[in-house]
């Protein structure tokens, strides 16, 4: 595959972008070669020598030839994975061309195939984690309130852990009193998932909340994993969750049956929502890549 004269430095100061925005080896080596076969498309099928004739409808023949590809390794179609990978870097090959001022460029499309529905990923609304919230307070109404307020506030830990901070089911259960920071309102994940440790910022919702359970409340359950934050096992955090989803007044939450990786995707989505950058993101999820990331752009 012999690129034009034009496009081999294009790509180095590509890859050399990718190195300077802090992502990952593998990808700083993979992007850089979809993005070869992108030119080596542009050169041989347009007849196009310098992307400045790049045009959003070449673009989308592009990925339409991607669509209807059929690898010579396989003998199959590319998958979904693939595909979206290769979007992706396009995406960021864009965003590049406009940081070197190239502003004739197409937008980055966010363009993916969309098989959500296979992976059943399920994401609340910003009003229907609100609604579960709220929904706590009607809980274990049938204790005293020296017993009701300490289960509700466990309720809500797991809210608070799996929404708030976007924690794995496994980061949560293993987060211990000692990893979190109040004096600078951070917790200190250690050995997420990859064995990657990470600094999480805590709201000052998710700061005030965990505050008052590890002051207020996590000593009614002191003798239960006392060097944890999460009192209790491990099918106990999903226990609390459908407990709370059975209680909602929102059919439409019941019939969604949100899991605690649903509230992990909700917050990626709300914050993607929210003007947050996609690498940050990464950061905050534990992500090794950002194309683990990218799947969140379906949802905006």
């Amino acid at each position: 595959m012999l690129l034009h004269k034009n496009y081999t430095p294009l790509v180095n100061a590509y890859a050399q972008y990718l190195h300077t925005l802090g992502f990952a080896s593998t990808t700083i080596y993979n992007y850089p070669i979809f993005i070869k076969h992108f030119l080596y498309y542009l050169q041989q099928q347009h007849n196009i020598q310098h992307i400045q004739y790049l045009t959003d409808s070449i673009l989308q023949n592009y990925f339409t030839h991607l669509e209807n590809t059929i690898g010579k390794r396989t003998g199959k179609a590319f998958s979904t994975s693939h595909l979206n990978t290769n979007f992706f870097a396009i995406d960021k090959f864009l965003e590049f061309l406009h940081s070197m001022g190239m502003t004739h460029a197409p937008m980055p499309p966010k363009y993916t195939v969309n098989k959500i529905a296979q992976k059943q990923i399920v994401v609340l609304t910003t009003q229907q984690i609100q609604t579960l919230y709220a929904t706590i307070a009607l809980l274990f109404n049938n204790y005293g309130m020296a017993q009701q307020e300490p289960r509700q506030m466990c309720v809500r830990l797991v809210l608070d852990l799996c929404y708030g901070c976007g924690l794995r089911r496994f980061e949560a259960l293993h987060l211990k009193i000692s990893d979190i920071d109040f004096n600078t309102k951070t917790i200190h994940l250690k050995q997420g998932k990859n064995y990657k440790d990470r600094l999480i910022p805590m709201s000052e919702g998710i700061y005030k909340s965990l505050q008052t359970f590890v002051y207020n409340y996590r000593q009614h359950f002191a003798n239960k994993r006392p060097h944890y934050i999460y009192p209790f096992k491990s099918y106990a955090l999903a226990q609390a969750l459908t407990f709370l989803v059975a209680h909602c007044n929102d059919a439409h939450i019941q019939q969604l049956n949100p899991t605690l990786h649903s509230l992990r995707h909700s917050i990626a989505t709300h914050l993607l929502q929210k003007g947050m950058s996609i690498e940050n993101i990464a950061l905050f999820l534990g992500h090794n890549t950002l194309e683990s990331t990218a799947i969140y752009t379906h949802f905006i």
